[in-house]
């Protein structure tokens, strides 16, 4: 395979080895092919999903790879000029050291990992680059502050608050399920998202959320008059005051966006154990009805929360062929116990609850928890099975598109001037209908650019880095722009 390979690529100038085939793939590929001196080698342990992705696609090809057979990947490595790495963040390191020691620059959109930083020095003796956390978010959103940051402190201001916002989400005209959500991406990561904790800055403060409390954790984001979310901060925000230089922030969050109402259902469904790293062991075939009976461990039959009437009213709104009336409440009564126990709806009126909990059963119902066919899996994580229960649901249909959405908002102060500046810097994209998603065209395309531009000498900074310095920004802000993705700035 691997002769085929070097056969292939016989008198091509550059030679881009792309790891990985999954949803963001073409997007990278079809942007490196405008280029005719580029040869696209796609290695995937899913080799059938690398062909497909390079069907109909002139100076490319498909092989095989498995990342964990080091000897392969680096034969692999060596008979490139460039690697992308487009695999989970597990992988990531293994392929970066490979990278450093045979002396190959590695572009990924991945954030930066101490073990890569750790490379630091041997890419520089080698001439190469590591550049990290360039597709989207991160990406774009570096691009983006890291510009407005530049121009402000060129005029003597101060950026005093810093916001960071950013989310993909069904287009509102395919936002049809009760999440408000599809997958564009990892069905698996974006659900074990949500078991992160979160720290900011808020008033000069440091502030820390545990994951328990996240998805309670939310705001109201208006994207445009058009599109208000809500948004609820994101991993570890800290560290960017000093990536970005905004030593003089009092407040600096970056955070995800979801549609209104996405949040406080998918806590429901985390309180009732579906996100839960724990393994599922059972000794037979389990419906979900079953698996969230016996899961919920809330023993109480008596509502503490919602009045039995209610508890009623709801289980009569579900079909009664299967489950009894008794069964149904019985059930019900130690779902809400569990949901109502969070610390979120401690000053809630019933009636606040009740109107969750319609919403609730509702999401169960349309999730086919009530349906004897629906089987859980068995020896998987519980996140797992959620996902891969979520991901039959809320893929994107043929024809549908998605919707990014970005926002950068800054707070900025210029020396003998009282008043304080609001500056907003947004994008919003809409997938191509019948062809690439936003988020595919937003994560991918910044990254295929990006690797352009080291190929072409006009990145020269080398060792490991992630977009926040002039060298790398400046030229890659100028292509994506070209290319209509950047955010739009406006002033308030």
């Amino acid at each position: 395979m691997l002769s085929l390979y070097r056969n292939q690529l016989k008198g091509v100038q550059k030679k881009v080895l792309l790891i990985g085939s999954g949803l963001m793939a073409e997007a990278v590929i079809d942007q490196l092919l405008k280029r005719n001196d580029n040869f696209v080698v796609v290695a995937s342990a899913h080799v059938e999903d690398a062909r497909k992705v390079i069907q109909n696609k002139q100076r490319c090809s498909a092989h095989h790879l498995d990342v964990t057979e080091t000897e392969e990947l680096r034969k692999f490595v060596q008979n490139s000029d460039i690697v992308i790495a487009y695999i989970p963040p597990q992988f990531i390191v293994g392929i970066a050291k490979i990278c450093a020691e045979v002396g190959r620059s590695m572009i990924t959109s991945q954030y930066t990992f101490p073990e890569i930083r750790a490379l630091e020095q041997e890419c520089k003796k080698k001439g190469i680059i590591i550049l990290n956390e360039i597709g989207l978010d991160p990406g774009i959103d570096h691009l983006a502050t890291v510009k407005v940051k530049d121009e402000v402190y060129a005029k003597g201001g101060k950026i005093i608050e810093y916001e960071s916002w950013c989310g993909g989400v069904p287009s509102p005209e395919f936002c049809d399920n009760p999440f408000g959500y599809k997958f564009s991406w990892s069905p698996f990561a974006a659900i074990r998202n949500i078991n992160n904790d979160a720290k900011y800055l808020e008033n000069g403060v440091q502030k820390y959320i545990p994951a328990s409390e996240l998805l309670y954790s939310t705001e109201i984001i208006h994207v445009n008059p058009s599109l208000q979310m809500e948004g609820y901060p994101n991993r570890d925000s800290l560290p960017y005051q000093e990536l970005y230089g905004l030593k003089d922030c009092q407040k600096l969050v970056r955070g995800t966006l979801r549609y209104q109402g996405h949040c406080v259902l998918m806590a429901a469904m985390k309180a009732l154990g579906f996100a839960s790293e724990d393994l599922i062991k059972v000794d037979r075939e389990m419906s979900w009805f079953e698996y969230l009976l016996s899961n919920v461990r809330f023993e109480s039959c008596s509502s503490k929360y919602l009045g039995n009437h209610h508890i009623t009213q709801l289980a009569n709104t579900i079909d009664q062929k299967v489950f009894t009336l008794a069964q149904l409440e019985t059930l019900l009564t130690k779902v809400f116990n569990r949901v109502f126990s969070q610390y979120y709806y401690k000053d809630k009126s019933e009636e606040q609850q009740y109107k969750d909990a319609e919403q609730i059963v509702q999401t169960l119902k349309w999730m086919g928890v009530f349906d004897p066919k629906n089987l859980i899996l068995n020896n998987v994580a519980h996140v797992h099975n959620f996902a891969a229960h979520l991901q039959t649901l809320m893929n994107y249909k043929q024809g549908e598109t998605d919707l990014v959405a970005m926002q950068h908002i800054f707070k900025i102060v210029y020396p003998n001037d009282p008043r304080v500046y609001v500056k907003k810097s947004t994008m919003v994209k809409i997938g191509h209908r019948n062809g690439k998603s936003a988020m595919a065209i937003t994560v991918g395309v910044p990254t295929a650019v990006a690797t352009q531009l080291i190929l072409d000498g006009v990145i020269k900074v080398t060792g490991v880095h992630m977009p926040n310095i002039s060298e790398i920004n400046t030229p890659l802000y100028e292509e994506l722009k070209k290319e209509g993705i950047y955010c739009e700035e406006e002033d308030y």
